[in-house]
């Protein structure tokens, strides 16, 4: 006998509104600004639903007027409440500058905590009203020039995380943001205009990132830095000063190039080290090793010697022009590097080819550091990321890197397939790239 289903609805029954109401809003803020607007017009039920889409307002809706749009839904729902606002590069003609401004101080009225303003111009500005959102937590801004900090009437006080991408900002309006702005923690900049020095007084900032495009950073008072981190900031001839940053543990990347690194009254040039203070606190050193140019080693040396209690060392070289040959030198080196003999527990060759000064670097690495716990190589040949390498040339590079002459019998030797991620620094504590991180491992 068929089974007649029991109590199922029957066929024709409206599935989607049997849903509850939180799965409801959840497939609504997904759609287009537009579309989940029409949706009210299905039944009384989904014109209650529409005005929770908006705690998480997405104000994108591709060939149409937006800016309308938003203006019309915000007057519609006076007493909605917003908790974040996306924009999805917007584009807006000067005609409708009153318009967006008048977006963020209804914004500010509702307690808005997250703005992701997206332009598709730099020279589109971001309002003034911006600052009129005191409830602000964090800010993202790309493809636009930033509103003047200096002239704001009020710090936007609860602001914790701020990411420019692509933004304009004065010196000035920087240095405001950093020094008004007292809950900020996070600070994250990328493809930067107009401003070449950054200038740091904060109380409250942890963390500064970005791409490193910058001339000059002065750290002048900022006693709960973490993390300085700039991807590419050894590709200009900058001006590092880091005159009080306590409990700073991460700073990369250096090089050669630098045009000067000040810690605290050490004064650290390509051709002169006049070391007079240390820095304990750092704990992790990222670093771009120019193997062509003379006193590389020396410099290498140098450097570690301002960092007497560093733990993790990543060690990034030229990776995309043609092999060439490392400059003269020699680590057959007598002196004590307090770092390397009594603190170093990993090290990581972010691109290892198996070139002989690589070699040989690792072997005085591994052969004086008696704490070493891992030392990671991340392979690559030298056509790139299309030469796929073997075990055997893996077992290769073990005879030859003479692992049993180790200082520590405790450290493991890990060969990764390819060069370490251009943006590990960005998402090594996200628990999936933690999940993944060994899974490229050689099986040797």
């Amino acid at each position: 006998m068929a089974d007649d289903g029991g109590d199922a609805p029957p066929c024709d029954s409206d599935y989607i509104s049997n849903l509850p109401e939180n799965v409801l809003v959840t497939i609504l803020s997904l759609l287009r600004l537009d579309e989940a607007a029409r949706s009210t017009v299905l039944s009384t039920r989904w014109r209650h639903l529409f005005p929770y889409t908006l705690l998480d307002f997405r104000a994108y809706a591709p060939g149409r007027d937006v800016v309308a749009a938003v203006n019309t839904i915000l007057a519609a729902l006076p007493a909605a409440r917003v908790r974040s606002f996306r924009t999805g590069l917007l584009y807006f003609p000067p005609e409708d500058d009153p318009s967006v401004e008048a977006w963020l101080r209804d914004l500010a009225g509702r307690g808005v905590k997250e703005l992701s303003l997206s332009f598709r111009e730099r020279w589109q500005k971001i309002p003034a009203s911006l600052f009129a959102c005191t409830s602000l937590k964090r800010l993202h801004a790309s493809s636009c020039t930033f509103p003047d900090a200096t002239q704001a009437p009020a710090p936007l006080a609860a602001l914790t995380e701020i990411d420019l991408f692509g933004v304009n900002i004065s010196e000035e309006s920087l240095g405001a943001l950093l020094s008004r702005c007292t809950a900020l923690e996070h600070l994250r900049m990328r493809s930067m205009g107009w401003c070449h020095r950054i200038h740091v007084r904060s109380e409250s900032l942890k963390t500064l990132c970005g791409c490193g495009d910058f001339d000059e950073l002065l750290i002048e008072h900022a006693p709960n830095l973490e993390q300085v981190y700039g991807n590419y900031m050894y590709m200009r001839s900058t001006h590092l000063k880091v005159a009080h940053a306590p409990k700073l543990e991460f700073l990369g990347y250096l090089g050669m190039s630098f045009d000067t690194i000040e810690i605290g009254q050490s004064v650290f040039t390509e051709d002169d080290f006049d070391i007079k203070t240390l820095m304990p606190s750092l704990k992790t050193l990222a670093i771009e090793l120019s193997y062509t140019s003379e006193g590389y080693i020396n410099w290498f040396m140098q450097l570690l010697k301002l960092f007497p209690c560093l733990e993790t060392l990543y060690i990034r070289s030229d990776n995309w022009s043609k092999v060439r040959a490392a400059a003269p030198g020699s680590w057959d080196v007598l002196r004590s590097v307090p770092c390397i003999d009594n603190h170093l527990e990993r090290v990581v060759f972010e691109v290892y080819r198996g070139h002989e000064w690589q070699r040989v670097m690792a072997k005085f690495l591994h052969g004086r550091a008696r704490f070493l716990k891992a030392m990671e190589f991340h392979c690559q040949g030298d056509k790139g990321c299309s030469e796929l390498l073997g075990e055997e040339w893996v077992r290769e590079q073990q005879e030859l890197l003479c692992l049993d002459s180790r200082a520590s019998l405790d450290a493991r030797f890990l060969f990764f397939k390819g060069a370490l991620v251009n943006n590990h620094h960005d998402v090594s504590h996200q628990e999936w790239y933690k999940r993944k991180y060994y899974h490229y491992l050689y099986n040797v």
